[in-house]
């Protein structure tokens, strides 16, 4: 597919950009990431795809590794992940949470990509600040702000180490995912949150 004109370029100053086009992108970043993983994204080949012009992209993403990033951060919230549930129960709270993330890997798209995205962060340096920094980070602060919730109403204990029950949420599915290859059942959430409300509950 040749690349379309760029109607960017004949816009007037300040004109608001187009939520249309911005899609068309990040959906090209997500088809090339799963038909090639992250080597076969390149600016020109998303513009191409997405048909709208190589400046275009450029103007909104300054390098491929943001551009990656938000693709995989706007995917994510399209399939199951969400800003921070307030249910007035922790425990329900972190169950969505966990819903989300199998939600969001059960999809043929994220299994494929996520994997071998993980493993270009071990070799590229600026993907891994874009990703931590940009995605990651951003999920984490969804779970941080329920289990300091959490805290702050005394359902949790107060001692607790908030990191590393956010560690601890995600390694469950992503071990599956990333290692051992077993099947993400649709009660896997259920199973991963009683399991962990175990340690984190208070009064235990």
């Amino acid at each position: 597919m040749s690349a379309a004109p760029d109607v960017d370029l004949q816009r007037r100053p300040g004109r608001p950009r187009s939520p249309q086009c911005d899609s068309a992108i990040l959906r090209a970043v997500v088809d090339l990431l799963v038909e090639g993983g992250y080597e076969s994204v390149t600016m020109e080949g998303v513009a191409a795809r997405a048909g709208v012009g190589k400046a275009t992209v450029y103007r909104r993403w300054p390098s491929k590794s943001t551009l990656v990033v938000d693709a995989i951060r706007a995917f994510c919230r399209e399939h199951g992940a969400q800003p921070a549930p307030d249910t007035g129960n922790v425990r329900d709270d972190l169950l969505l949470c966990v819903r989300g993330v199998v939600s969001t890997y059960q999809r043929s798209e994220a299994g494929r990509v996520l994997p071998g995205l993980v493993n270009e962060l071990h070799r590229n340096a600026e993907l891994a600040e874009a990703f931590r920094g940009g995605f990651l980070e951003e999920r984490r602060a969804v779970v941080r702000e329920i289990v300091r919730r959490g805290i702050d109403r005394g359902e949790l204990r107060p001692d607790l180490d908030v990191d590393l029950v956010l560690d601890a949420i995600a390694a469950f599915v992503q071990h599956r995912l990333l290692l051992t290859g077993m099947p993400i059942d649709h009660d896997l959430p259920e199973r991963v949150v009683d399991l962990l409300w175990r340690g984190v509950a208070a009064g235990r």
